[in-house]
């Protein structure tokens, strides 16, 4: 479990955003009809008073950890290992099935990419392709583009731009 800190803003010229910026532990580029976004993700919450379009939400892994009950307040699930679409969308279902208070939850993909669902809408997408599976906090990127008014379905293309 750890808190996740994500700033979501229209793309800059400079990838690794304006000076004065802490650095990201994830800094991804998201391309939708409405222009491309800049989402830097960091583990921890940002200094009292936050920023400007700024989400911090809690953050867990969705194996199975017995005696472990950080998911039930986890606004965000994910899985670690990849798995193959149709079990990525069944396992999904089932997570939010079983943990209503998730907002998302992501699994890799064995073929590549992430499969994504949003807990409102329980809707499953294949999404990231160019998001290896070690990347987590894409979940939590997810997350503040949800919180942010956006759907799921309206990206077109993620990338890494910082990472890892």
């Amino acid at each position: 479990m750890r808190y996740v800190s994500v700033r979501l803003r229209a793309s800059s010229p400079h990838p690794r955003g304006p000076r004065g910026v802490p650095a990201a532990d994830l800094s991804l580029r998201v391309r939708s009809a409405a222009g491309d976004h800049d989402v830097l993700a960091r583990v921890g919450l940002l200094a009292p008073g936050g920023a400007p379009g700024a989400d911090e939400h809690v953050a867990a892994e969705a194996g199975p950890c017995p005696g472990i009950r950080w998911p039930v307040c986890a606004d965000v699930l994910h899985e670690r290992f990849p798995r193959p679409y149709a079990d990525a969308v069944r396992r999904l279902g089932d997570l939010t099935a079983a943990h209503p208070g998730c907002r998302l939850a992501a699994a890799p993909l064995t073929g590549g990419g992430w499969a994504v669902i949003d807990g409102t809408s329980r809707t499953v997408l294949p999404l990231a392709h160019r998001v290896p599976p070690d990347q987590p906090l894409l979940a939590s990127c997810l997350h503040a583009w949800l919180v942010a008014g956006r759907a799921l379905r309206d990206i077109q293309d993620i990338r890494v731009v910082h990472g890892g």
